[in-house]
């Protein structure tokens, strides 16, 4: 079990690690080291070589009775295809006779006598040419048909050229002409173990050699071009006589896909060993055994072991991880545990990370970081160099996925803005590394600022500073709105747990300290002038809070409120909110067609206990159960009507409007029907031509009409000298009297001013004194 997870975890740190000359890690001048490819003895037995490759097979369908996609069995589809039948050997199950060439096909789909296993001959083969087994399964995968390793029912024609040795592309169009005489999968691995052994011992015999320029192909097809590559060693070399062509970086890129005049031997070798081996190079500074799993940064004859797969993944620059012996090792002295404190030969302490080496100025910002001077690893100048020379380090630190701290004290504080630190006279300045450099540190208190939002990283959850505490958000569309203006940012869940925090709430309706009220509307803050008229608590704010709300003047005397949600449009009467009837109504109360409604999208509106509807004062309403027709008075009264002439002469018009029967229940009822006299605050006057005019009729006793009603109706100043009824008569109104005028010509004679003659109703005469016939 030790040495399974000693595979994984190298298998794992060369994924994380491995670098090389491109993004890919693919140096094509060193694809594998030569301390890899010859270790003849990597898996240690010809057991382990079986066991790896019945690990990476799929089950087999030995009899073929499985589905084949085509409609029918395998075996079945095999012989539609002229294939032969079976058995169809699975690698897994492949023996062979290394005597005279019988093998698992020939005898019944597995082992027999005389046979030995595939694994078994990848091992000798390995042993007899000293090359790593490991790099004969990966040739063996790249090379075979299918490949092997995928294929659930091979054919016997598969293992024939299984690892493509004595197969050059030298057939039509570039394509395999292989040597039928050197065919069988025995032959093949033996004969490609001798040959890459060849190419180490004989390598002054081939074109490709170490510790020079080579110009290799892209492609068999010399057409596509060449590269020019520095091979570093033997190992290289031999890929490359083996499969004479160099992956372009369109077949870098491409993995494991194909790409124009692209190759792809050597560049799936590297990445299929790279997958099941893990770095196809052996590195003298990150070093581990085959039987610990343990990683060591060696440096200067000391050895420091690396805890964590953060702190090996920042020593990437330093290379991939390199087996060795144990005892090789156990021979080199042990220092601290790695850490991220680095220091060069000239005394110079850095915080390393992301491929960057960043200086500290003094000993006391390493302690800001929570860590020692002399607690620092003493690499090499070599070793210093392989980290890009970065920025000096500071208080200010940012994360690659955004996250900003300012490490003070031994403490990563996060930050919630830039105004946050500026308030606070923090430096601004930062570098961008990973999050798991500083992950060692313990959350201090964030660096926050009054009037801002708080959103939580981890759940969205979103809060409001204010007086330096925490408060509860009641979200909806005006008070969202209002509150991003603030703007404030993101903190970790344990950022959050620092700052107090209460359970009060911050919904549509606030105040300042000095007892101002404000609603929260669709334009920002509201000043309400009359807050005695909203029977809800607003919720206390700080000044430098309410003072940052955008939004401007005061709600307008008559207050009309609406929720976001809904259309209805209500008035503030008496406590209440009064639902009003129709946007016509609206005008007519507002007295514009243009309102201030405060538009709410919180629960104030939803707190504030309902009226009954509102009609604006002087509209026409009737009810279905009876004919009688009522003048809306103020908001809680309805007057008879008699007639519609009283209504007409005192400029009560509009389509009558019906209303349900409830409605009207809920208002109080005049016990006086509406007359065109009425008394507006005091003064009293008489309706005419839908017009009020001033008038006292001491023989008549007025209506009297609410403040509200009295407002929606017209006055004229002047009384008019013209009046008419509608039988024609036209009459000269002097000192509230009437004179009837006893022919046109009269009329003209009197009218030097060309006056209008003001239509007024029977009912509007009978009030008035009747004088003598001019």
């Amino acid at each position: 079990m030790k040495k399974i997870l000693g595979l994984l975890l190298s298998v794992t740190f060369a994924v994380i690690i491995s670098q090389g000359a491109g993004a890919s890690g693919f140096n094509p001048g060193r694809i594998i080291d030569d301390e890899i490819f010859y270790d003849s003895r990597a898996m240690g037995s010809a057991a382990a070589v079986q066991r790896f490759i019945e690990q990476h097979t799929p089950a087999c369908d030995t009899w073929g009775t499985g589905p084949s996609g085509h409609g029918n069995t395998k075996a079945q589809y095999a012989a539609q295809r002229g294939w032969h039948g079976p058995p169809y050997v699975c690698l897994q199950n492949y023996h062979e006779n290394p005597n005279n060439g019988e093998n698992s096909f020939d005898r019944g789909g597995g082992a027999f006598p005389g046979g030995i296993s595939a694994g078994q001959i990848i091992w000798d083969a390995a042993q007899r040419y000293q090359i790593n087994p490991q790099v004969l399964l990966v040739m063996l995968r790249k090379e075979s048909a299918g490949p092997l390793f995928a294929d659930s029912w091979p054919l016997r024609s598969q293992y024939k050229y299984a690892m493509g040795y004595a197969c050059p592309d030298s057939g039509p169009g570039y394509t395999a002409n292989c040597s039928s005489e050197l065919g069988g999968f025995y032959k093949q691995v033996n004969k490609a173990a001798w040959q890459l052994r060849k190419y180490r011992n004989e390598i002054q015999n081939y074109n490709y050699r170490p510790g020079r320029v080579n110009r290799i192909l892209y492609n068999p097809n010399p057409a596509c071009g060449y590269r020019d590559v520095y091979i570093e060693n033997y190992a290289t070399a031999s890929l490359y006589i083996y499969t004479p062509y160099v992956p372009n970086d369109a077949a870098l890129a491409a993995y494991p896909g194909t790409a124009h005049c692209g190759a792809y031997g050597n560049r799936n070798f590297f990445y299929m060993f790279r997958e099941w081996f893990g770095s196809t190079h052996v590195n003298s500074t990150l070093l581990r055994s085959h039987d610990n799993a343990t990683v060591y940064l060696v440096s200067d004859n000391v050895k420091y072991p690396v805890p964590n797969y953060d702190i090996l993944a920042a020593l990437s620059p330093l290379g991939g991880v390199g087996f060795v012996s144990q005892e090789y090792l156990d021979k080199i002295p042990t220092g601290q545990v790695a850490n991220r404190l680095m220091r060069s030969p000239d005394g110079t302490v850095y915080f390393y990370d992301s491929g960057i080496r960043l200086a500290f100025t003094t000993c006391a910002m390493v302690a800001q970081y929570g860590m020692d001077c002399g607690n620092s690893m003493l690499l090499t100048e070599a070793q210093v160099n392989k980290f890009y020379h970065g920025p000096r380090m500071g208080h200010g630190y940012k994360t690659t996925s955004g996250k900003r701290f300012y490490i003070q004290n031994g403490t990563r504080r996060e930050v919630l803005d830039d105004k946050s630190l500026a308030l606070q006279q923090y430096d601004q300045g930062y570098n961008v590394l990973g999050e798991s450099a500083i992950q060692y540190l313990p959350y201090g208190a964030p660096i926050v600022r009054e009037a801002a939002v708080v959103r939580n990283r981890d759940t969205g959850h979103q809060k409001l500073i204010s007086s330096g505490t925490l408060h509860n958000i009641r979200h909806s569309e005006y008070v969202d709105q209002t509150l991003q203006s603030l703007g404030g940012g993101v903190l970790q869940q344990e950022s959050i747990n620092k700052l107090p925090q209460t359970e009060q709430t911050v919904d549509d309706y606030v105040k300042n300290p000095a007892g101002e009220t404000f609603l929260i509307t669709n334009q920002g803050k509201k000043k309400v002038t009359k807050p005695q008229d909203i029977p809800v608590s607003p919720l206390a704010l700080s000044d430098e809070t309410v003072r940052s709300l955008p939004g401007t003047g005061a709600l307008d005397e008559v207050v009309t409120l609406k929720s976001s949600d809904n259309g209805t449009v209500y008035v503030m009467e008496s406590r209440q909110k009064r639902p009003i009837v129709a946007m016509e109504d609206v005008f007519a109360i507002t007295k514009t067609e243009r309102p201030t409604i405060a538009w709410l999208s919180g629960e104030t509106i939803r707190k504030i206990p309902s009226g009954n509807v509102v009609f604006a004062p002087g509209k026409m309403v009737k009810a279905p159960s009876n004919g009688t027709v009522y003048v809306s008075d103020g908001y809680d009264t309805l007057i008879p009507l008699s007639h519609f002439d009283q209504a007409a002469d005192l400029g009560v018009n509009g389509a009558i409007r019906q209303v349900d029967d409830k409605v009207v229940e809920k208002y109080k009822v005049s016990n006086r029907v509406l007359s065109p006299y009425v008394s507006c605050e005091g003064r009293n006057y008489l309706g005419m031509g839908g017009k009020l005019y001033e008038l006292n009729l001491p023989s008549q006793k007025p209506y009297s009409l609410q403040s509200k009603t009295c407002a929606m109706l017209t006055k004229e100043a002047k009384l008019p000298q013209f009046v008419g009824d509608p039988g024609g008569t036209i009459y000269h109104l002097k000192n509230g009297t009437l004179h009837p005028i006893r022919s046109w010509q009269k009329f003209v004679d009197l009218n030097k001013e060309n006056l209008p003659i003001i239509k007024i109703s029977y009912i509007t005469v009978s009030l008035l004194a009747k004088g003598e016939l001019i």
